[in-house]
């Protein structure tokens, strides 16, 4: 049953890979900054059980969630965790991160291939009324890129894996196990998000306000497409990549041919930059960056997976944590490019939040129990 699944699945990544150049409710609940009272879009919402169960809208508003899966945890680039032990707490807000940024290095002449090292949490899960997969997994990731136009690099400027720490919990049909096959691990969706390698631009109204936090929203056929914030350490834009679709949703005809129609609903990407005088923003000022996907699995494979006549609800998350950041020649990139190292030291940045409560029990769990860890 596992391997069909896996396969599947390992299918159903490659597929969007390919293509993707592409409960019972109770009270409505609103998200917002602490410091200005601005809504917070595009904030990842878990349940008691680890399941990530939805996102925040560009207003800020909550997903429908059942009273019965409280305590809840909301976790959002440029803000600390956010825990709601109830459905009683009305004023839900998040505070942002402080950060210990290191200071800006200038580009040497002769180095100008700018290496990026990352921390990164990614979740996965498929869903049903009635059962879940959830995957979770750590990894140590890099990227290379060019940091002056005539910087020329002949590897790939896109986020490589270096190591990963892996954990698979299937609640199914009544059943609930930690696996320890290494083949049932989901494959990373890291090659199906992109980090943002051109310059960002904060609006020219941002240098007219002073100190005071900034917000700048841009509408468009389905939505917010585009929202900046602005405080005295950061800014934060956040893209809804389906806003210019109709209806707020895409479905890529390939799937359907292939039997895993899916019906995107939610696509936010997320990159936290150190705020600087001159207002644009680039690789080297990235501090986090995040990615949060939520689609309808209409096809049917994907309900085969969980035995289910009705849509599977994927949704997946990945976080981003700038690790280190240094300046090589094309020579020294090359090099450190073409090396690959078989044992990976994981370093998790201080403002990397705790894990949800049913994640870290997840991963103690698989420790006693001697799951294999690949």
């Amino acid at each position: 049953m596992c391997f069909k699944i896996n396969t599947m699945m390992r299918n159903l990544v490659l597929i969007i890979s390919t293509f993707w150049a592409l409960t019972p409710v109770f009270s409505q609940k609103r998200l917002v900054d602490a410091s200005d009272s601005s809504p917070i879009p595009a904030a990842s919402v878990f349940d008691a059980l680890g399941n990530m169960v939805g996102l925040t809208t560009a207003d800020g508003v909550l997903p429908e969630i059942s009273v019965s899966v409280y305590p809840i945890t909301i976790s959002c680039i440029g803000y600390e965790q956010l825990v709601v032990k109830s459905a009683d707490e009305k004023k839900l807000a998040m505070t942002p991160t402080v950060y210990n940024l290191a200071e800006l290095v200038v580009v040497p002449v002769k180095r100008n291939i700018l290496k990026q090292t990352f921390y990164v949490r990614e979740y996965f899960s498929m869903c049903n009324s009635t059962d879940t997969i959830t995957f979770f997994s750590e990894h140590m990731a890099n990227r290379f890129l060019p940091a002056t136009k005539d910087a020329k690099f002949k590897g790939s400027s896109s986020l490589r894996i270096l190591g990963s720490k892996n954990y698979s919990r299937y609640q199914l049909f009544g059943k609930d196990s930690i696996v320890t096959d290494p083949k049932s691990a989901f494959p990373s969706m890291l090659n199906v998000f992109e980090l943002n390698k051109e310059d960002v631009v904060a609006p020219k109204s941002f240098r007219n306000q002073g100190t005071a936090n900034k917000l700048y929203e841009k509408s468009s056929k389905s939505g917010m497409s585009l929202i900046q914030k602005q405080n005295d350490q950061t800014f934060i834009q956040t893209e809804d990549m389906l806003a210019d679709t109709k209806d707020h949703k895409f479905s890529p005809w390939a799937l359907k041919l292939l039997g895993f129609t899916m019906d995107f609903k939610q696509y936010y990407s997320s990159h936290s930059y150190r705020i600087n005088e001159k207002g644009v923003y680039n690789s080297n000022d990235l501090v986090e960056a995040s990615f949060v996907i939520e689609a309808d699995g209409k096809g049917k494979y994907l309900r085969k997976a969980l035995k289910s006549e009705k849509p599977i609800i994927i949704r997946s998350m990945a976080e981003l944590y700038v690790v280190d950041c240094e300046y090589l020649t094309k020579e020294e990139a090359k090099e450190e490019y073409d090396y690959k190292p078989t044992r990976v030291r994981f370093d998790i940045p201080s403002t990397v939040p705790p894990l949800n409560r049913a994640t870290k029990q997840l991963v103690e769990r698989a420790k006693e129990e001697r799951v294999v860890i690949w």
